[in-house]
């Protein structure tokens, strides 16, 4: 014992009691025991928070015995290290966040308790001097990016506005958005191992970021995808209203598979455009009708809208028109199928084009040798920048002609018709070998006009987030008027008439669903319906009798309204209707010049000031009061029909279930053609041999994760499809 007594003179040397014990903890019980109070007596006192032989308890709250604040707060001793931080004017104790975020306590079968750190692993043992300064030093030098969770700065949210929630990075959270982000910006799924990436996230972002495996990525990508699948699968399950579906083919660009694209369009309940893709399916059977039907059953039962589909809309194959009486037994839709199959209007624009094209190629030959003479020479063509420099002009590198797709011609022709001096006389001096003079302009201009119309209706009825069945008539009478005027060019004459032939074989009868449409247009009804078709049939040169065929429309309509009257009446406690419809309330034909155009009609028709109106007297049904009721509206690009229904939901509840159903009828398959082009991307050379399931798996959630934030806008490229050479699969369908 004495030479315990004389080493712990020796020890005190010029050391604090505090070091002692750290040095000789476990050497000797009674003298750290002895060594612990004595340490304990010279910071306090005689008043002990506690006998050096009670046990130390590990816990997330502070022990209220060890200091007595409240009764030493003028103490001038030094105080314990604050483990609190201020956030605003509340303290709260950073002892919480530390083993909140940071570590994380570990008790081993002999009682002990270790303390792990949750980024490097790094195990302290727990010793009865050791405070939590110790942890947050290590957090502090090792990891002090994660000190930004503990800061008292105001948080920014993904949406750029401050959140009170603090940022907690974990890996599983970064394989999560880093397999999205894969998806929707069509990476490979190497691309987590990258070197530039990886050094960009733990140098710019977070130095805890770790490479992810493409093994990691494309699991993790799965499980979100499915996760999201069942979900959508849910939601279909309970929706209440009806959806209108869109199927096409496509091989992919190495011929390896065919796929069978199908998406998903409805009005929620706020009257919103909604789009889903449901299927990206490998269909490498023949494309038969029989095997279209049987994957369009399987995707339809899945996703639980099978008995929920208003219409559905194909291209023009033979194969999809067989199709469709197999799938009206099974989807039994509303009103008899009669609104069912929908035939892709944009297609049917481009068949007439290029039918026309085929004959005004002559003309245009001369302008489209000269710029892509141009294009191929690199001297020429600063040549020609430099030319139009000089000439006040701003220099303009035209768009390639691609003889595939007509919308090119539109655009070179738009374009370089305002060069046309400088064009012939740059080519004249410059390349005498092609023959460009001012009159090969004259009927390039006409032919310009004439593509314009199509290429506005095409852009028009393309839209994705907005209504486009109450468009339809709009642009027919537009087209129709485009026919009347140009068929009277000799030069035009032989175009017009291929043009006119084509268009006739599918809108000779304007489709049921576009009339009804432009009924639930509060601008249209009934009485705008008769002047449009008297325009369109005139422009057409056709013999029908106008106010026969608005009459059946009519009594269509109020048909349609008699069946969702019985259907959903008793749910809103409404009688069964008693009208009888009249032949003599379409309205009398009004006096337009045929040269103002479908547009035109429908401006001069919304500018009119009206004052409102309801029925006399007398028990009248929904449709009666609806269309019996005048509005007044503002100019037409401040209209929004979709704000128009909801606001009048509650006086019109059975219209307003019919137009929401129509109204989100799209009109164009322009919304698989994107889904095409999403899988084009994705499969890049490199990737040509992707497995299918991969392939749906991320062109589904690309578009899924792109639905949050009403992105998923037409790109130029997608509506160009509309604007080439048909080769869909097999034979064009009979009307």
């Amino acid at each position: 014992m004495a030479s315990g007594g004389e080493g712990s003179r020796n020890l005190n040397k010029g050391k604090g009691p505090l070091q002692d014990l750290l040095e000789h903890q476990g050497d000797d019980v009674s003298y750290n025991d002895r060594l612990y109070h004595e340490f304990l007596q010279s910071q306090f006192g005689s008043d002990l928070p506690r006998s050096p032989n009670t046990p130390l308890i590990i816990s997330d709250e502070p022990d209220p015995n060890l200091y007595d604040l409240d009764s030493n707060e003028n103490l001038s001793t030094p105080q314990p290290p604050s483990n609190e931080f201020v956030a605003g004017e509340e303290e709260k104790p950073m002892k919480s966040d530390l083993f909140k975020l940071h570590m994380k306590k570990i008790q081993l079968d002999d009682g002990m308790i270790q303390i792990k750190c949750n980024y490097c692993s790094k195990i302290y043992r727990t010793n009865k001097s050791f405070g939590y300064g110790t942890y947050w030093n290590h957090i502090r030098k090792n990891h002090p990016s994660e000190l930004v969770k503990t800061s008292n700065q105001s948080q920014i949210s993904r949406y750029g506005t401050p959140t009170n929630q603090l940022f907690h990075y974990t890996s599983e959270k970064n394989k999560e958005e880093l397999a999205v982000m894969v998806a929707v910006e069509h990476l490979p799924f190497s691309f987590g191992e990258k070197v530039g990436f990886v050094n960009y996230c733990q140098n710019a972002l977070n130095p805890a970021m770790q490479r992810v495996p493409r093994s990691t990525l494309t699991r993790t990508m799965f499980s979100i995808y499915k996760k999201q699948k069942n979900k959508l699968k849910s939601f279909f399950y309970q929706f209440e209203g009806r959806v209108s579906v869109c199927a096409d083919i496509w091989t992919d660009n190495f011929g390896s598979h065919h796929y069978m694209g199908v998406t998903c369009h409805y009005m929620d309940n706020d009257w919103v455009m909604q789009k889903r893709i449901i299927a990206f399916r490998v269909f490498d059977d023949s494309h038969t009708a029989q095997n279209i039907f049987r994957l369009l059953k399987i995707i339809f039962e899945e996703f639980h809208i099978q008995n929920k589909i208003f219409a559905i809309g194909f291209d023009n194959a033979a194969s999809n028109t067989a199709s469709i009486p197999m799938l009206q037994d099974l989807c039994n839709p509303y009103f008899g199928g009669k609104l069912f199959h929908q035939r892709c209007a944009c297609h049917i624009l481009n068949l007439c084009v290029q039918a026309g094209l085929q004959i005004l190629s002559v003309y245009i030959k001369p302008i489209r040798d000269s710029i892509n003479y141009i294009w191929r020479q690199n001297k020429l063509q600063k040549l020609w920048l430099k030319y139009c420099s000089q000439n006040g002009m701003r220099p303009i590198k035209f768009s390639r002609d691609i003889s595939t797709r007509w919308n090119s011609t539109y655009k070179l022709l738009n374009e370089s018709v305002v060069y046309k001096e400088l064009l012939v006389s740059f080519i004249t001096y410059n390349v005498p070998s092609i023959s460009l003079q001012l009159k090969h302009w004259d009927i390039c201009i006409k032919i310009l006009e004439l593509l314009r119309v199509f290429n506005d209706a095409t852009n028009a009825l393309s839209g994705i987030y907005y209504p486009t069945t109450h468009l339809f008539l709009i642009q027919s009478v537009n087209i129709a008027g485009a026919f009347s005027e140009c068929e009277l060019d000799v030069q035009l004459s032989e175009c017009v008439a291929a043009m006119k032939k084509k268009w006739l074989q599918y809108y000779k009868e304007i489709p049921n669903i576009y009339l009804l449409a432009s009924c639930f247009d509060p601008r249209f009804k009934l009485e705008c319906l008769q002047d449009y078709l008297t325009h369109y049939y005139k422009s057409l040169d056709l013999e029908v009798d106008v106010l026969s065929y608005c009459n059946s429309i009519k009594a269509l309509l109020y048909e349609l309204y008699d069946e969702y009257l019985k259907i959903y009446g008793p749910s809103l406690n409404m009688p069964v209707s008693q009208h009888q419809p009249t032949s003599d309330s379409t309205g009398t034909s009004s006096t337009f010049k045929l040269k103002g155009l479908g547009d035109r009609l429908f401006s001069q028709r919304a500018k009119k000031l009206r004052t409102s109106s309801s029925s006399s007297s007398g028990s009248i049904s929904e449709l009666d009061r609806y269309l019996e009721t005048s509005h007044e509206f503002l100019e037409d690009s401040e209209f929004s029909i979709q704000v128009w229904w909801k606001d009048h939901e509650q006086i019109f509840p059975i219209l307003a279930i019919i137009a929401k159903q129509i109204l989100g009828t799209p009109v164009s398959t322009v919304a698989v053609e994107q889904e095409f082009s999403a899988g084009g991307n994705i499969l890049e050379p490199r990737r040509s041999v992707m497995c299918p399931q991969t392939l749906e798996a991320q062109a589904c959630l690309d578009d899924w994760t792109k639905a949050k934030y009403r992105q998923q806008e037409i790109e130029a490229e997608i509506v160009n499809d509309f604007f080439e050479d048909d080769q869909t699969t097999g034979t064009e369908g009979s009307d």
